[in-house]
Order: structure tokens, then sequence, then C-alpha cells
């Protein structure tokens, strides 16, 4: 039987395009006039009288298929950024948490209450039944966990492997001849990790355990091991809520190596044990499971620290049929359209590619423009022509085909340009949330770390002690305070105080000549007045002299005695806040394709007041106000926000997200609810849009000139724009119109000498008058004209009954030819008539015309006398230069230079 081809798993466009809903309009809309042009095409070669648009067609398709790729590589790439921003930020927030892990299993393990009950048992087995001993473990296990959330067991074994004590009474296990026992003995390491089934937990399929040897008091042999049982479900859950919204397709999941699911925010689709293939990384392809496609990417996790993790890898997956969804512009719905304008005209996202297609349609449009022109210069020359009445309508629907073909690419292109800055403001959205999430775990850990720390017996018995100050105690808490500070490098320095608020011990000598001295920060007070050993205090962000002088946050918990609840001294924590926050928020910034950091973006931490905690920015330090309107503040918790600011003299997309805690810290019967706010600016340009160029326009068809319908009298004009004025000429004084691309310039000429060109066969002279018609408009501006907006320069070929000579004209943009009633049109004023002006008479506008409009009509005679030299006419001057042109700098038959100057 002849097998089928291979599955191609390579996510390539030609396929994924059928999945791009939001591109069916465009497609459809180009299908439309592609075959608009077919017919047109057709019909104007039939027809002649310069009406095939074969070239125009082509460039058309050309242009519509290049238009079409990008739209779905744009497309493309915001969904898969979104399956890649899922899977780094899942693997990554685990590794973070997982990071603390290894540092609580480390300090619990030489926990002296832990120690000491598995050295009572070693000594004497009985002790192991003592109900007293049982109670006061059991107790200390549950205060731990009361704290450190993260855990739903404790387990002390025996070195042989039998079950001191656990805080899960329901667990049945009693012995343990797992691996981790000869592993958690011998270890060089701090801790050994389990991310394996274990016969401790037999019920949980992937269970994720930290154990570490417990030693004896005088450290010679080891008397336990302990293993902290991780919540690996629900922590998985929490990260995944997070990520995906109910009405998301996304599916999120942990896989190890070999491809196995160990966690999975959709069981149904992608239950846990089930094995999909890894993704190469910073890669996206198509995979099939269970008879559906979906569009995958994968992760490895960021170093944290040093700590890798345990191997696994962030998997994300989207079903073909809805993986492109997100990728539509909602997140710019809320932004004003004139302020959007102004951003995509000169953000500095787009390649060349895209910003040619514009130009590109503009150019198509203008050709269309010149077809028709020269059609109506050619019917209006001679009204005798063959189907005339066919033609005229055969012209005015190649330019409105113009028109929609413009209007089209416009709408097109202007949808692509959002896709892209709406991917820009997504990414920025969830790099704040990122950000504030790593941020509100981060900081959860101190508010466990210093509240556990004050149960320390060490530091409960020693503080009790009314005594004067004992040099021995000093050294005793000092060496206890630089264990756990060696431990846990997040903070820059521990302090002890007793209950007057004396300092007692600190665990960053540098800090020595602080012993002694009463303390008188706002944080000292409310720290002995608390009355719980859940409860914890936390300083204002501000400068410290336990962080020398710079702006940090303190917690703080007070410490009780071991047979009272009346404080008798109490425990801060100094975070080591510049450091840590700054690796917190270089984390959150946003990414490239190749995973490098976007030039120029920036992430911040800051009250809602608007004073920065954090920046990576240079110019942004703690305590400066970011300036940034209140919305970006004013959040609920969780909520986040995005949008466009005009910031330091650029545009950037701002991602804002208020914290929300985690588990305990920051929840509902938490007295801390401190709100900050974690912002993430992405630039969208070098500069702010400048309002008096944006998006200068072609006019539209010119309703003000109407066409005439034969019982009144009428007379043809042919009207052109030369900067934002309108010009007419009379049509038997016009041979046609040109593209200027075929100018060359004539070295030494006057300014009014825009240059040569070849027009059958004959070198033309190229006027260029926009000095006269418009003094007062700059000169690089009457050079450039519209070709700043994509709008090339015209020339029309002029022709002088009266001389006998041909000259070329340079204007912006061509108008329409039409048919103007003869009552409208008025001779010059005789006051204006002074020998210089170049105008032949002047079109009133119709009642009608909100703008009113005045359409001037140049005369060719009277523009070669304005311009003639004295001595000689412009026929005379004009071929002199011609005929100097052509010895001096050769034309080939193109008008191009073959010699340049």
């Amino acid at each position: 039987m002849r097998k089928k081809a291979k599955f191609n798993t390579k996510a390539e466009l030609s396929y994924l395009v059928r999945f791009m809903g939001a591109l069916f309009p465009d497609q459809k809309r180009l299908s439309e006039i592609q075959a608009v042009y077919d017919n047109l095409t057709l019909l104007g070669q039939l027809l002649g009288a310069g009406t095939d648009i074969t070239g125009m067609r082509r460039d058309f398709n050309q242009l519509a298929a290049v238009l079409l790729d990008q739209l779905a590589k744009e497309h493309y790439k915001k969904a898969t950024m979104n399956l890649g921003s899922c899977a780094r930020v899942a693997i990554d927030i685990l590794t973070r948490n997982l990071f603390e892990r290894t540092a609580d299993i480390g300090f619990l393990a030489t926990d002296s209450e832990v120690c000491g009950f598995a050295e009572a048992v070693e000594q004497d087995p009985a002790v192991r039944d003592d109900v007293g001993w049982k109670i006061r473990i059991h107790r200390h296990f549950a205060e731990y966990v009361a704290k450190y959330s993260v855990y739903h067991n404790i387990i002390l074994l025996s070195p042989s492997g039998e079950v001191l004590a656990q805080l899960d009474e329901n667990n049945p296990v009693s012995v343990s001849t797992d691996r981790v026992l000869g592993e958690a003995l011998t270890t060089e390491a701090g801790y050994v990790e389990v991310v394996r089934p274990i016969d401790l937990l037999p019920n949980e399929p992937t269970p994720l355990v930290y154990a570490y040897r417990v030693m004896s008091a005088d450290g010679t042999h080891p008397v336990g091991v302990l293993c902290l049982c991780f919540r690996f479900k629900d922590e998985c859950q929490r990260i995944f809520k997070s990520l995906v919204s109910e009405d998301d397709w996304t599916v999120v999941t942990l896989i190890d190596p070999a491809g196995r699911i160990v966690a999975s925010s959709d069981i149904y689709q992608f239950p846990v044990g089930a094995r999909v293939e890894p993704v190469p990384e910073n890669e996206c392809r198509i995979m099939r499971f269970a008879g559906r496609e979906y569009l995958a990417t994968t992760r490895p996790a960021n170093p944290y620290q040093g700590y890798e993790g345990p191997g696994w890898l962030g998997h994300v997956m989207a079903p073909l049929n809805h993986a492109f969804e997100m990728a539509e512009a909602q997140e710019l719905e809320g932004i004003a359209p004139d302020f959007l304008d102004g951003v995509l005209d000169v953000a500095t996202l787009f390649g060349q590619t895209l910003r040619d297609i514009p130009v590109q349609a503009t150019t198509i449009q203008q050709e269309l423009n010149r077809a028709v022109w020269n059609g109506n210069i050619w019917l209006a020359r001679d009204s005798n022509v063959h189907n005339s009445e066919f033609a005229k309508v055969l012209l005015r629907e190649i330019g409105s085909t113009g028109i929609r073909t413009r209007n089209v690419f416009s709408e097109s292109t202007n949808s692509l340009y959002k896709t892209v800055v709406s991917s820009v403001l997504f990414d920025c959205g969830t790099q704040a949330a990122l950000a504030i999430d790593i941020m509100d775990r981060n900081l959860y850990e101190r508010a466990n770390d210093c509240r556990w720390w004050a149960l320390t017996r060490a530091f409960r018995e020693e503080l009790a002690q009314t005594s004067a100050d004992d040099p021995a105690r000093r050294v005793r808490l000092t060496e206890i305070l630089r264990q756990l500070n060696q431990l846990y490098t997040v903070y820059s320095n521990l302090i002890l105080f007793d209950h007057a608020g004396k300092v007692v011990a600190v665990s960053n000598p540098a800090y020595n000549d602080c012993l002694g001295k009463t303390l008188g920060d706002d944080w000292v007070r409310p720290t002995l007045g608390l009355r719980g050993p859940q409860q914890y205090s936390v300083s204002d962000f501000s400068a410290s002299e336990f962080y020398a002088g710079k702006p940090t946050y303190i917690y703080s918990a007070s410490i009780r005695a071991l047979d009272s609840d009346d404080p008798v001294g109490g425990i801060a924590v100094v975070f080591d806040s510049a450091l840590q926050f700054q690796a917190m928020l270089r984390d959150a910034l946003p990414r490239q394709e190749d995973g490098s950091l976007v030039p120029g973006a920036f992430a911040v931490y800051a009250e809602t007041d608007g004073k920065v905690i954090a920046s990576t920015a240079a110019g942004l330090s703690p305590g400066q106000s970011l300036g940034l309107e209140p919305r970006f503040f004013s959040l609920q918790k969780g909520e986040t926000t995005a949008d466009i600011v005009a910031y330091d003299g650029r545009y950037y997309a701002v991602g804002s997200c208020k914290s929300e805690g985690y588990r305990e810290y920051k929840g509902e019967g938490d007295s801390y609810q401190k709100e900050v706010v974690a912002l993430i600016f992405t630039p969208l340009s070098e500069t702010l849009a400048d309002v008096r160029h944006q998006r200068a326009a072609l006019p539209a068809p010119d309703d003000y000139l109407r066409h005439g319908s034969g019982k009144i009298d009428t007379q043809d004009v042919a009207s052109f724009y030369i900067g934002q004025n309108w010009y007419g000429l009379n049509p038997s004084s016009v041979v046609a119109a040109v593209d200027a691309e075929k100018l060359t310039p004539m070295p030494g000429a006057p300014e009014w000498v825009a240059g040569c060109l070849m027009f059958e066969d004959s070198a033309v002279t190229v006027m260029d008058i926009s000095s006269v018609l418009a003094p007062s408009r700059p000169e690089g501006e009457r050079r450039r004209g519209r070709e700043t907006y994509g709008y090339k320069k015209q020339i029309l070929i002029l022709q002088s009954r009266s001389q006998g000579l041909r000259f070329g004209l340079t204007v912006d943009t061509l108008g329409e030819i039409a048919e103007i009633e003869k009552s409208r049109i008025e001779a010059l004023p005789g006051m204006m008539a002074d020998g210089l002006s170049m105008i032949d008479s002047l079109i009133k506008p119709r009642m009608d015309d909100q703008e009113r409009r005045i359409l001037v009509v140049l005369s060719v005679e009277k523009i070669l006398r304005r311009f003639a030299v004295p001595g000689q006419n412009l026929c005379e001057a004009a071929e002199e230069m011609r005929t100097s042109l052509e010895h001096l700098v050769p034309l080939d038959r193109s008008g191009l230079s073959v010699i340049r100057a």
C-alpha cells in the first residue's frame, strides 16, 4: 500500500494564512480590484487613447502579493510572540520560585527544633512516640507552612528511612526506601531536588521534593533527612491562570526534556503524562495531537542566580483555527485616530518592505491618473474621436480604480502598521504583568523570612534576657544572622533589636557602628506592637542608614519569649532593592525574535503617585516623578493597561500592571496593602510627529469641477496642483503628462529651469515655476514637493502655438480634466494684468462648494513671456540650453543621461 507523504511540521505561511481570519477582508478587497483591473486592461487595449494599463495591472498584482505576504507575516509574528512569551514566563516564574526553595531546605535542615528532635530520637527511639515532642514538632512544621504556604507537607526521616514526623497526618507512608535518602546524606550540594515519582508521596503523579540531611549538634554525623514537599500542581495552576484567560484557546504546559507533560493548563486537551514533541528554541511549528493541529513553541528556563531549575521546558500550544485570533489590533481601540496616525507616520518599527507598500501604491495610482489625464487631453483636443463617450466612461472608471487602489492599500497598510504596533502594546502589557508578578512573588518570600526567623529559638531566648549587653551573646546572635544572610543573598543586612529598639546584632559588619544604637525609624514601633506570629511590618520605600542612605524596603517582625506573647525585640531584613529590583526589571524587559533585548526599552517600578522605585533607564532614579497620566496608576489590583504616550521627545508603547499580591501576601487577610505598579516602555519612534506634515493626501475627484451636460456652453480645463495651490491650463496647449523620473538636471541653468528630458525623440526644457507661484514655500519643500508622502512630481509637456515651442512644467499632482460652465470663468482683472502675470483667467467656485476654492487658469504664452531673458525670448534661451546639453551630456532614447555631469 502506498504511504502518504509525511506531515510537514514547519509553520509555512502558505498553509497558515487559511487560519488568519483577519486577512480575509483584505484578500477579498484586493481580489475585487484585481478583477476590475483585468476588465479595464482588456477594454483599454481595445480602445487605445493611452488607456492601456497592462503595466499597472502587473504592478498591482505584485504589490497585492507583497501586501498580503507582509500582513500574514505580522499576524504570524504577533501570534508566535504571544506563544513564546507564555512559554518563557511559565517556566521562568516557576524557576524563580524553586530557587527560593533551594534556600529554604538548607536553612530549615539546620533549625534547632528539627535538629534537636532528630538527635533525641537517635539517642532514644522512644522519643519518636513521645506525645509532647510530637505536638511540638508538628506545631513547628505548621508554623512554617503557615508562612511558606508553597509547601503542603514536611517530612523528617531517620537516616535509615523511617518517618520520624510529618505535617500531613493523612499521608500513610511510615518508611521510605527511595534513593533520595542516600543522595541527601552524601550530596556536596546544598540540596537534593526530586522531580520523579517518590514513595514518600504515592498519590502525586508529579511530586517535587527538596531534601537535605539534618546534622547532629556537634556536626559530626547526620541524624536525619528533611524533605519539603512543594505544592507543584497548585503553583502551576496559579501560573497558568495568570497567563491564560477563560476565553483563550492557548494551552500552557510544562514538559520534561523527553516531551512528557508534567503540568497542563488544560488536562482534557493535554493530560499529564502524555508526550509531545519539543520545538527547537525560538521556533514555532505545527504539531498534531489527538487529531487536532496546533501551533506550538518551546522555551527553556533562563537560569536565575545560577539555578537552572529541574530541567523542564515551557511548551505552549494554540489550535490552528484559533491561534491567530489575538493577532487582531484590539489594543489600539481606545487611541484617538489622529494621534495614532501621527505615531504611525514616524514609527521606526516598520521595515523597508512595509514602508515601500504605500509608496508603490501611490505610484500605481499616479500612473493610472496620468493615463486618465492623457486620455482626457487626447479627447479634449479632438472632439470627433470615435466612441468618445465610451472613452470618457472608461477613463473615469480607470481613475476611480486608481483611487480605490490607493484607498485599499492605504487601509490595508494601515491595518498592517496597527498590527505591528498592537503587537508591541500587547507585549508591553504582558511584560508589565510579568514584572509585577516577579516582584510580588519575591516580596512574599521577604514577608515569610522575617516572620519565620522571628521564631528562631536562640533569638527568643537571648532577647528575653534582661541582663546588660553581653559580648558573648552578641557574637552568638551575629553568627546566626550571618549564616542566614549567606543563604539568603537578597538581603544587604539583617538586624536584631531589643524591646526598646536598641540594635543588638547585625549581619553586615559594615554597620557595626550601629550596634547599641536605639532605632527611631517609623517601622520600629509598629513592629514591636505586632501581636501574632503571622503579622509583619514593612517600611515605606525610603532612604535608610542601614542601606548606605539609599531607598529600600525593610521587612520586620516581632520576636516573642518562649513562654510569653509579649515582644522581647524584633528582626528586620534590609532588602537589597537596588540590585534585586534591577534584576527583576531586566528579566521583564521585552525581547526581539532572536531573544535579544529591544533597543531603547526600559522598565520601571513605581508607586501610585508616579514616584519611581526602580528603573532600568539611566535617567530615572528612585524618588523621581515618572510624569505619566494617572490612568497608568489608577488601576484595580491585578489590572493591566497599555497605551501609546509621547514621552521624552519620542513615542513609547507603555504597559502598566498593578500589584495584586501572591498567595497570602497582600491578600484579603493581609494588613499590608501597599500599591505598586510595573511599567514597560518600548520606543516606537525617534521623534514626535510634525503636525505640519502629517499624511498629506492626494486630492479627491473634484466635485467642484463637475462635468458639463451638453446643454450648457462649457470649456475644458486641465487641472493640476503645485504645492497646495490649484491651477489649470487649456487642454489645447497640453501635449501630455509624463513621469519626472527621466528628468536630467542642467548644471548652470537658472533656478526656474528644472532640467531637460527626452520626449518623442526631442530634448525638452523643463521649467519649475513654484518659486514664483508659491514664493513663501521653503526651497527644500518646493524641490521635494509631495515626494515625502509617496507622491512623485509630474511633468506636463506644453506646446506654445505662437512660438512653436515645446517645454515642460513640473507639477506636484495631476487633477481632473473637466468641462466648466463658461459662466463661471472670469478674465483676469485689469489691475493684475501687469505684464508679468501668468494667469489667464479665474474659475469661480460653485455655490455649494463649502471650501470656496478658486481654480487659477494659467496661460502658456504668458508663462513664456514671464521667464523671457532680456534680448532673448524663452524659445531661443531654451534652444540654446538644449543644444548645449546635447553636446555636453548625450541623452539616450529613454531620456536618461548616458554620462552624468
